[in-house]
């Protein structure tokens, strides 16, 4: 009698198996699985699920605390300012000396720029690097173009008509090889 009995109770717990419900991921309840988050138990499916150091995890487990490539401390984010506002001053002296040729010199000095601004920092990347890449370059550029003027202006005396003509001459080439100068940046530095 107790062979007959361990083989019901044995076989009551299989079809408690069978009718038990089925999973459903806990962002999409319309998709079925039997694969649960290690860390927090959810369910999740093959979509929500990312690989993690010892098994399946969704989505908030398996995001890091700090991602090592965009986190960035404050000396990081003043040496790339620096360094990308040093090359935009370059940029935008040599861009509203030699006009049109300055644009093509442009597009190099910011691939350098970029190139130079990952060896000071670090090979960092994400949106406030590129912003501080960017920034800086258009920073850079600006001053360099206003120092200009302010050059120009001092060794005429002033005179308002030849700042105007100066500025309306030489600003949008400036403008042109700053701009630029961020396209090859934004080239070399895709993240």
């Amino acid at each position: 009698m107790s062979t007959e009995g361990t083989a019901a109770t044995a076989g009551a717990g299989a079809d408690a198996e069978d009718d038990a419900p089925a999973l459903r991921c806990y962002r999409h309840p319309d998709r079925e699985t039997w694969v649960r988050c290690g860390r927090c138990d959810q369910p999740i499916c093959s979509r929500c699920a990312m690989q993690g150091p010892v098994g399946f995890r969704c989505r908030q487990c398996g995001r890091p605390a700090r991602d090592p490539l965009t986190s960035l401390r404050p000396t990081q984010l003043a040496v790339g300012f620096g360094t990308s506002a040093l090359g935009g001053l370059v940029v935008g002296l040599v861009g509203g000396r030699i006009g049109i040729f300055g644009l093509l010199l442009a597009w190099f000095a910011g691939g350098l720029i970029a190139d130079s601004v990952i060896r000071f920092v670090g090979f960092k990347r994400g949106p406030r690097m590129m912003a501080t890449l960017f920034g800086g370059i258009l920073v850079g550029a600006a001053v360099a173009f206003v120092g200009e003027a302010a050059a120009v202006a001092s060794g005429i005396g002033g005179d308002g008509m030849f700042m105007a003509a100066y500025v309306y001459d030489q600003g949008p080439w400036a403008a042109l090889a700053a701009g630029i100068a961020c396209f090859g940046a934004w080239s070399r530095f895709r993240f």
